[in-house]
This record gives structure tokens, C-alpha cells and sequence, in this order.
């Protein structure tokens, strides 16, 4: 299925739970999954679940769905909502979603208002109902698993907006930040001459909804080919003169939609990975039994810094049953005269095996995340173009974990979570 999102009259989170909340049945009298999937969810986040409540509505003639949340003081800062939600109960793939939207906001925060002592404050943070936003939104769309998100461009409104900024001209700039690179549909229309422009439409697409669309949404345009299965309306806080203030959320089974060419704008590629080298590496094994822990260990090292591509030793019983251990060392072939003389040197071995070997290699990046504003280096793994596996640096995760008072463990388990989530469309 296709999630087709006309976004007519801008978009903001609370319009969007609410689409999706009246795509999947829910109405005042009958909330279903507002009590079954989100109220659990807010709960797991360590947010009051009574805080949330629907209701009918009608925007222009249009009948709509509510999503509404009660106020209530909400976080301080970026990095109070993430690490908050990586130490809640709050599953993996949601909680990976909002980190990864609230450091796109924090990006377009700090771009905006530059990084002063306020640079960490985003000030709809100051009520819940950002994160409730963040929080159901991300919930809803990974129950709904669709196979893509297709978006029409978003309007933008006009008028002016009192933030805790000042008054702004809308589009806020934030949403523009958020929305760099991505279509729109603008603010009003141009008034031809000699008539009297209409009433401001006001902030059409808020921050919140920015960063949802340009997290999600794969495409712009028109409303996918197709059968049209279900159709959702969620409402605006607010009526707006002369077009109904609704999100409407469609819906579409792309079955018995024209087939799209391998090469047409936006099909997906794949990206080969990795490589192998057929006889170009070997390993140097030596047995050793009359060497301590510690110049064992040394002796690992050097051979690392004389450019072995690995070191590892195993246990092995050796003779007259004293305990030992065979050093292994992969090598480049080129290498192997070179590695060999520092094996003889830092070890006590009189003679090598040298077996010559394959090597099959996957493609290999290092990037960084962050958890909250701190850095973690990573290095990932691409099998076929997709992510296979993220390994954290250990002594990043250890400088992490001291900074913020958090087991080494949930900071390792955060930060893969963060580069999954960032990294698994690369």
C-alpha cells in the first residue's frame, strides 16, 4: 500500500495522528486504536496517556477527526527528549523515529537562531504536545507499515506567527529550514491588481509538520495510480478562510498501476558492496606456550601498528598438557616477509605456518551519530547495498556514557539504533 498525504492546507503533527487516526476507524465515540496502539505507546515513553483525547469535528464542510492533547509542561531541551525516550520502554523503531526527527528540528533550530546559550531550547518543547506528536505519529505510520509515503506539496500559509522568537513572518523559518530541498506549494495567491486581498491564511505548516514530511515522505506530487482503499481527514486547531483546514491521508493499493521502468526518476537503486581477494592474504600462525598475558598482548599490538590486517589468538593444549595459544595473524601477501620478522621479534616462537586464504569483504563506511548533542563514531556494514550491522566505537560509547550518567550498554544500544535508523536507506 501507498500512504498518500494531500497536504492543501499545510500539515502539523496533530493533523497527521489525527488523518491517520480516522484512516484506521477511530472516531470520538469509538476511539480503537487511539486506546489500543497510542495510549500504550505514551505510556512505554513515560507520558501520561490521559493527556490525549479525540473529537469530531468539522473543518469547512469537511468532517474531520481531532487529535488533541491536554497541556502539560513538556521537555527542556533536545537531549532531555532523546536520551528520555532511549531509557523509556518505548520500542525500538519509534524511538529511533523521533530521535532522528528531533535532531533534524534541532539542526533547523540552530541554523535559524545560530547557537547562543539558547541553542539547545526548541520552544515548542515547552508543552507535551510536540513529543506526543513525534511519539504517535511515528507509532501509527510503523503499524500502518506502508510501502512508501507520497506527499503533494505542502501549502505554506502567510500572515504573521507570534513565536517565542518574536512575530515572524509566515512560514516560519524554521520550516523552511525543514523544508530545504523539498516542493511546496507556497503562501496565498497573488492578488490581481485592483482587488482587495483576502484575510491572511495564517501558519498553514508548522515545524513539527516540516520535519515529519521531510523525514518520511519518499516523493511529491499527485496522488499515486491505483484503487483508493481507505480514505482518513485530520483536523486543524483552527478554521481557515476559504478552504477546510484538513490533513487528508489516502490509502492507495498500487495494484494494477502502470509498472515504473527500472530507470524512471526516483526507482530505487542497489549499490554492490564489498569485494574479495582470491590468494592475496595470509595467515601466520605460531603456537606459544612459555609467553605471559602481557607480552602476548604487546605483541598484538605491534604486529597491528606493523600493518597486520588482524590479530586473534585461540587456546590450545600444547605439549606435556601445558596451556598455550596459537597467534594468528592475517596479512597481505605482500606483507608477509615484513610481519613475519615481527612475529620472531616480539614473540618467542621458532617457526610460522603460513597458509595462504581468500578474503570476501563487505563495503565499509565510518560515520558518526549523535546521541543527543555528543558524538559516537560508527562503522557500518553493507551487504547489497543495505545496512547489515553497526558497530560503535568502544571508547566513544565509554566517553558518552560518563557524560550522561548511563551504562556503557544503552548508550551502544542507542547509538546502533540511530545509525539503523539513519543510515539503513543509504
Amino acid at each position: 500500500m501507498i500512504l498518500y498525504l494531500d497536504c492543501a492546507s499545510g500539515i502539523s503533527g496533530d493533523m497527521l495522528v489525527g488523518a491517520l487516526l480516522s484512516l484506521a476507524g477511530a472516531r470520538e465515540a469509538d476511539p480503537g486504536p487511539l486506546d489500543d496502539v497510542l495510549r500504550p505507546a505514551l505510556a512505554a515513553a513515560g507520558i501520561d496517556p490521559r493527556l490525549v483525547q479525540l473529537e469530531d469535528v468539522r473543518r469547512g464542510a469537511i468532517a474531520a477527526l481531532a487529535f488533541k492533547v491536554a497541556d502539560q509542561p513538556g521537555f527542556a531541551t533536545f537531549d532531555e527528549l532523546i536520551v528520555s525516550l532511549y531509557a523509556s520502554d518505548l520500542g525500538q523503531p519509534a524511538t529511533d523515529t523521533v530521535a532522528s526527527i528531533a535532531e533534524r528540528m534541532a539542526a533547523a533550530e540552530a541554523e535559524v537562531h545560530g547557537r547562543g546559550e539558547d541553542e539547545e531550547h526548541l520552544h515548542e518543547l515547552s508543552d507535551v504536545d510536540t513529543a506526543v506528536d513525534l511519539i504517535c505519529a511515528a507509532t501509527l505510520l510503523a503499524k500502518l507499515a506502508p510501502e512508501r509515503i507520497v506527499a503533494s506539496p505542502p501549502a505554506l500559509g502567510d500572515g504573521e506567527i507570534e513565536t517565542a522568537h518574536g512575530r515572524l513572518s509566515v512560514p516560519a523559518p524554521a520550516v523552511l529550514s525543514l523544508l530545504s530541498g523539498l516542493p511546496t506549494a507556497g503562501g496565498a495567491p497573488a492578488v490581481p491588481a485592483g482587488e482587495t486581498p483576502a484575510a491572511p491564511l495564517g501558519e498553514l505548516t508548522t515545524p513539527t509538520g516540516a520535519a515529519l514530511l521531510a523525514h518520511f515522505v519518499e516523493a511529491f506530487g499527485g496522488i499515486p495510480a491505483g484503487r483508493v482503499e481507505r480514505v482518513g481527514y485530520g483536523a486543524g486547531r483552527r478554521e481557515v478562510p476559504g478552504r477546510p483546514n484538513v490533513l487528508r491521508a489516502v490509502l492507495v493499493d498500487p495494484a494494477g498501476a502502470p509498472d515504473e521502468s527500472a530507470d524512471a526518476p526516483g526507482a530505487a537503486t542497489a549499490t554492490a558492496g564489498g569485494g574479495h581477494g582470491p590468494g592475496d592474504h595470509v595467515v601466520l600462525e605460531a603456537n606459544i606456550d612459555d609467553m605471559t598475558p602481557e607480552l602476548l598482548a604487546h605483541a598484538a599490538d605491534a604486529l597491528r601498528e606493523a600493518g597486520a590486517l588482524d590479530v586473534w589468538m585461540s587456546q590450545a593444549l600444547m605439549k606435556k598438557g601445558r596451556p598455550g595459544v596459537v597467534l594468528h595473524v592475517l596479512a597481505a601477501a605482500a606483507d608477509r616477509e615484513r610481519l613475519s620478522e615481527a612475529v620472531f621479534s616480539e614473540t618467542t616462537t621458532f617457526g610460522l605456518r603460513v597458509v595462504p586464504c581468500d578474503r570476501e569483504y563487505v563495503e565499509e563506511r565510518r560515520e558518526s551519530v549523535k546521541i543527543g548533542k555528543l558524538k559516537v563514531n560508527v562503522r557500518l556494514s553493507f551487504v547489497g547495498g543495505r545496512l547489515a550491522s553497526v558497530s560503535p566505537e568502544y571508547e566513544d560509547v565509554r566517553r558518552v556514557a560518563a557524560a550522561v550518567g548511563r551504562p556503557a550498554r544503552v548508550v551502544y544500544e542507542a547509538a546502533q539504533s540511530v545509525a539503523r535508523s539513519r543510515f539503513s536507506g543509504s
